[in-house]
């Protein structure tokens, strides 16, 4: 749990930010979402004895719904989600339960990742590493967004995607194969 929150406060100091970690953990609510994703998923995983465990899930329960009404991004801790996840602005920002993504990925406001039924099967998306996801994107279904995948700001993503695709469009389509590589920043 600590590793991986390290690395997506890391993702900030890669954008630039040089505040200091109290600042951010005080006034980035991507970062909110983040830790609280953190913990849930940590304790999805260890599970404590079951006294301590209802009482520990009552607390974090109303830490996730405060942290979701105050910033507008659902994740739940079912989710499962690389290192290095990266939230540049907060809102409107939806994961299924059933989510699987990669390392050091990029979500951007009003991004869904959504359950639907796409040639007879249902399911959700998943993603490799160093994905960016545009502002308003929508990726429904069970597909796979490739690693290194942009999709572009107000897409519709319903069909999965090669390493480096950059698709945008409703129904989104493949427009380059330049990959993420501009829009996530190196070690």
């Amino acid at each position: 749990m600590f590793e991986h929150f390290k690395a997506d406060l890391g993702r900030l100091r890669r954008y630039g930010d040089k505040r200091s970690t109290l600042f951010l953990l005080l006034t980035n609510q991507g970062l909110w979402a983040c830790l609280c994703y953190r913990v849930g998923r940590w304790l999805a995983d260890h599970r404590p004895p079951p006294v301590l465990r209802q009482i520990i899930m009552v607390f974090y329960h109303g830490w996730w719904k405060w942290v979701e009404m105050a910033t507008g991004i659902s994740i739940s801790p079912d989710c499962r989600i690389g290192p290095g996840l990266y939230i540049g602005h907060f809102g409107q920002i939806i994961l299924h339960t059933d989510v699987v993504m990669g390392r050091d990925c990029n979500l951007s406001q009003g991004v869904t990742l959504g359950l639907a039924e796409l040639d007879g099967a249902w399911g959700v998306p998943t993603t490799g590493d160093r994905v960016y996801i545009a502002p308003g994107a929508k990726i429904i279904g069970p597909i796979h967004l490739a690693d290194g995948t942009v999709v572009g700001a107000n897409a519709v993503v319903i069909r999965s995607t090669e390493e480096n695709d950059v698709v945008g469009g409703i129904p989104a389509r493949v427009i380059s194969r330049k990959g993420s590589a501009e829009f996530i920043p190196g070690e």
